[in-house]
């Protein structure tokens, strides 16, 4: 079932472009865990917020597609998730977060309540979170573990950035909104009548998961960047997510068990091919979407650390006003940008572009992207977002970074650490 919300505003469909690299075996690696021959997959859903009718909607499209059994040996479908009261933006009255499994009998769909946390447990943290999992691994021994997570946040910002700068930079920056149908991204709740957002950052997410998992699908928001994938490279095989924003509908969760439990390996890029397909031709918003495979990331650091040095007085004098972007702008600025178009318009030469290249085709399982996504066009797209540091004008422009977020990238984005694109 494509689950693709069709409005007619436009008779135009949106031309597409997608991308695999050819004749490589992109299957998982999965190893037994003992004498386990099954796997989990856990569905996090941090729904305290806009997305919760969105989220509870996703969750009985899950039950309409493959479900196994509940045999010992069968493989298991669970689902923590937190959501308002009777799925409406009510965030006065506090919910209680549980844990629940599905499962097939006799052809119908069932659910089973596992474990319930106490109403005012905060589900976008690092405690709940490395709590779930481990609480996972302890109850359903497994062959492999996968992970799909919605909600809200953005990439690698700041808790909050995004949607309140002022917080940080002392003045209001604007939103990088133009308009707003309802959108995913990870990690945010709203508590006190939604005057408080909680998120959970990138660096405490990748803490919080406590062993490694087979792959992690973030049904969210602006999360393909360079900076997570590298964050992550230790915590999942295979990370699959999308630079731009990804539309409420999410991930086709009606077919998303049977490429990810029906086969003996994980078919994730399968996944990857489905969401695409949604949204190839419609008309309102488009898509992006990457699968990387974590394990070839180092040459790509290796390379991009030998160009951000190379290219340093290119990349600190960019304006980016003609670097592809990922995120939508209105009366903003601009955050997240294309890492090969950034050094292209930085002035690489042809040569050191074909190497980034080369180690991109490496690290990229599959990517496609549309022509646009809502009001971004998407011309000259390598699959993955990066940062544009400040630079000595910065607050004259609004296609960059800022000093404040120069700080925070250099002491808490472990690709910067990497690669050295902040000095």
């Amino acid at each position: 079932m494509v689950k693709v919300r069709l409005i007619l505003v436009s008779f135009l469909a949106l031309l597409f472009c997608s991308c695999e690299r050819d004749g490589l075996d992109t299957t998982l690696s999965v190893g037994p865990f003992g004498k386990e021959s099954r796997q989990v997959l856990l569905l996090y859903e941090a729904g305290f917020n806009s997305l919760s009718a969105d989220i509870h909607r996703n969750i009985n499209v899950l039950k309409e597609g493959y479900l196994p059994g509940k045999g010992r040996n069968d493989d298991v479908v669970l689902v923590f998730s937190h959501l308002t009261l009777h799925d409406r933006r009510v965030y006065d009255q506090e919910t209680a977060p549980a844990l629940f499994r599905l499962y097939s009998k006799n052809g119908e769909a069932c659910s089973d309540t596992l474990k319930v946390w106490p109403v005012g447990t905060p589900v976008a943290n690092k405690e709940t979170m490395t709590e779930v999992f481990n609480w996972v691994r302890e109850s359903f021994p497994a062959a492999g573990y996968g992970a799909v997570l919605s909600s809200h946040a953005t990439g690698w910002l700041p808790e909050d950035y995004y949607s309140n700068p002022k917080r940080y930079e002392g003045r209001d920056r604007g939103s990088s909104v133009s308009w707003s149908p309802r959108l995913k991204s990870f990690g945010q709740e709203y508590y006190g009548n939604g005057t408080r957002i909680q998120e959970i950052e990138l660096n405490d997410l990748a803490a919080a998961i406590p062993y490694k998992l087979d792959y992690i699908l973030f049904d969210c928001c602006l999360m393909g960047t360079v900076e997570v994938a590298w964050e992550l490279r230790n915590v999942c095989s295979y990370v699959a997510f999308s630079p731009c924003e990804i539309p409420s509908a999410g991930l086709d969760f009606e077919r998303l068990t049977e490429h990810l439990l029906k086969p003996d390996i994980p078919d994730v890029k399968a996944v990857c091919e489905d969401y695409y397909a949604a949204y190839e031709t419609d008309s309102i918003y488009g898509a992006t979407i990457t699968l990387v495979d974590c394990a070839r990331l180092d040459p790509l650091a290796a390379v991009c650390r030998d160009l951000f040095d190379r290219y340093r007085s290119g990349i600190r004098n960019l304006s980016g006003k003609n670097v592809q972007v990922y995120d939508r702008l209105h009366g903003g600025y601009h955050v997240f940008f294309d890492l090969k178009d950034m050094l292209r318009e930085a002035g690489a030469s042809d040569a050191d572009l074909a190497s980034l290249q080369a180690a991109l085709d490496e690290a990229i399982v599959y990517e496609a992207h549309t022509a646009r996504f809502i009001d971004v066009r998407l011309t000259r797209v390598c699959g993955l977002a990066t940062y544009l540091p400040a630079y000595p004008n910065y607050r004259r422009d609004i296609y960059h970074g800022t000093e404040f977020l120069d700080g925070f990238y250099k002491e808490n984005v472990a690709w910067n650490q990497a690669t050295m694109l902040v000095e």
